[in-house]
């Protein structure tokens, strides 16, 4: 038995013609071929019929009363969303038939008598051929609902660049409508730039520049440009379609990597910062202070590095609480900003531990000036959860290149210096000497 490929149901076909005795032959020998057969005795009632009813094929004699069958094939192939295909029968030989069937939208066209091996074949090719061009159209509906429901953007562009077809997310990125896009060139729609580059005349299709079909593009972290001029980062690929070693189109593919950019962004800033008080970490710092020396060395500069270790901290932890501790820090690091200029940076190493790195400073006496305002700074009252806190700060300084030549030894240096301040009394700042055999230069 014939099934459909389709449905999976056997194939049903109409059979429209005057005579009933061609009819009834016809019925028995499908019928015997295993498909169903439905009868009409003319163009109205065939008409009549596909209007209610699906059909795999109609079968139509050329010349009937009234509607004949050019005609009823013609409404067939107008009025329907889906025609059946229509092999028309004829007694005649008659070629202005044949062509009006041709152009009614016939598939073939049969001789009476009829000769049944060949119409059992010729029906067999033709639902063969109409099964394979449903499922074409139905996978190829299906390919473009996948598209359609992706998130990336896509673009299918012909052998000259015009845009064939483009999905909903893409033109949602670039602010388009598909009106607007549909049968424009690529190169007006996509205009793209390479990364630290402003440049948006990037060819974003060069396998039709070139004339080189093995070309592939792949842009990463580069720059699309909106309807509205905008642009947003993506990531961006072309590749070029080929028909043996001919070119017939190219698919675009882009991602808005916004989101990911800011989420790689908000990583190293995390990575690289205090949680607590938004300052640099010791992460940061251990990366920065080389290459500040580094600056120092090439301009011949002098660099100052402070260590600052807060007094009376712990036993504000210890009375209490971590959550006064914490809003005491916060405090801590926006009055260390405000005593900096802008070319100065402030870090958090961990606990009650910051570093200042004064890459500005021309003079000795400038460091000294800004360690003394850090203490006056820090003396002033903080006020914590309705807890009124008094710290203070000891402070080491280390001078390139007076007391080290690498960052390592200038960060120990300082630590040296900041015990030999606590050791003082604390709540002063105290300059790195080699051998310290007595207090140096302080200040109370």
């Amino acid at each position: 038995m014939t099934v459909s490929l389709l449905s999976g149901a056997t194939p049903v076909i109409l059979i429209v013609d005057d005579d009933e005795v061609i009819r009834m032959l016809m019925r028995q020998f499908l019928e015997g071929e295993g498909y169903v057969v439905v009868e009409a005795e003319d163009g109205h009632a065939a008409l009549d019929m596909v209007a209610e009813q699906s059909f795999d094929l109609v079968i139509l004699d050329i010349a009937m009363p009234g509607i004949d069958g050019p005609g009823v094939c013609e409404q067939i192939r107008t009025t329907m969303a889906d025609p059946p295909p229509v092999l028309m029968v004829t007694a005649l030989d008659d070629e202005k038939s044949i062509e009006r069937s041709y152009g009614a939208g016939a598939v073939d066209y049969i001789r009476k008598p009829l000769r049944w091996p060949v119409l059992k074949n010729r029906i067999r090719y033709i639902l063969g051929s109409h099964r394979a061009k449903q499922e074409l159209e139905l996978l190829s509906r299906n390919y473009e609902m996948i598209l359609d429901a992706a998130a990336n953007g896509i673009c299918g562009v012909d052998d000259r660049g015009l845009i064939s077809y483009i999905n909903p997310a893409a033109l949602k990125m670039l602010g388009y409508k598909n009106s607007e896009v549909r049968g424009e060139h690529c190169m007006d729609i996509f205009k793209v730039s390479l990364p630290g580059s402003e440049d948006f005349s990037v060819d974003c299709c060069p396998f039709f520049t070139q004339g080189d079909a093995s070309i592939k593009v792949c842009y990463d972290e580069a720059r699309m440009l909106r309807k509205d001029g905008t642009s947003f980062p993506v990531d961006f690929r072309a590749t070029p379609i080929r028909q043996g070693h001919r070119l017939v189109g190219g698919v675009l593919v882009f991602q808005d990597v916004t989101e990911r950019q800011e989420a790689a962004e908000l990583i190293r800033y995390m990575a690289n910062h205090d949680s607590l008080t938004n300052l640099p970490n010791r992460n940061y710092f251990r990366r920065r202070l080389p290459q500040a020396i580094s600056l120092a060395k090439r301009y011949g500069r002098i660099l100052c590095l402070l260590f600052i270790d807060l007094d009376r901290f712990k036993p504000i932890n210890d009375q209490f609480g971590h959550g006064v501790g914490d809003i005491v820090l916060m405090q801590v690091a926006e009055r260390l900003r405000g005593v900096l200029r802008s070319s100065d940076s402030v870090c958090r190493l961990g606990g009650d531990e910051f570093v200042i790195l004064l890459e500005s400073t021309e003079t000795l006496e400038g460091a000294t000036l800004v360690a003394q305002k850090v203490i006056e700074s820090l003396n002033e009252p903080i006020e914590a959860n309705d807890h009124i806190c008094f710290i203070g700060a000891s402070i080491g300084i280390s001078v390139f290149p007076n007391d080290c030549s690498d960052a390592e030894t200038m960060l120990r240096h300082a630590d040296i210096a900041m015990y030999e301040a606590k050791k003082k009394g604390r709540n002063c700042w105290q300059l790195y000497e080699p051998l310290v055999s007595s207090p140096g230069q302080s200040s109370e």
